[in-house]
């Protein structure tokens, strides 16, 4: 491995831990209530980003252990965040060269099916291990996903580029 590689591996590991963080601060944020519902999954989209820019350094194992430091976090059930944020990163991975030649406004697109997918998974298995119930609230992030999409990826963008992460 060349000292170019290890800086860029080192780089990366910050971009994504910098921007794990401010996501778990954003999704812990306290909100008025009629924004509550359309609040994004700021962590899904930051897993998103990642797993598009980077697919073969960020991927499933890293998105199980962003999931589960929320879970942690918000002392949930263990496994189910941890396995959507997973199955998010893989279908991401797996898909990451037809997404990248996307403009920004299809990529909105997806990224609802994306979201919509993950909500519909956790959602699911929330409902399999406890009391939890899918309601039509629990649908309405998604507006605020696809709307915030273009402004996370444009300011993550910037954060790869001053860390000088290829």
């Amino acid at each position: 491995m060349s000292p170019n590689t290890s800086r860029s591996s080192t780089s990366l590991f910050f971009a994504v831990a910098l921007s794990s963080f401010i996501a778990l601060v954003l999704t812990i944020v306290q909100l008025p209530a009629w924004l509550f519902h359309f609040w994004p999954d700021w962590i899904a989209l930051v897993i998103i980003y990642w797993a598009l820019i980077s697919p073969g350094r960020v991927g499933p194992f890293v998105a199980f252990v962003i999931g589960t430091l929320l879970e942690v976090l918000f002392v949930r059930k263990f496994g189910v965040l941890g396995l959507g944020f997973a199955t998010l990163a893989f279908i991401v991975n797996a898909t990451h060269q037809q997404l990248r030649v996307l403009s920004i406004w299809q990529q909105m697109i997806f990224v609802g099916m994306l979201i919509a997918i993950f909500k519909l998974l956790t959602g699911w298995l929330y409902g399999i291990v406890s009391d939890f119930t899918i309601t039509r609230e629990y649908w309405f992030s998604l507006v605020g996903d696809v709307l915030i999409w273009p402004f996370a990826f444009i300011l993550l963008e910037e954060l790869r580029r001053k860390a000088r992460i290829r």
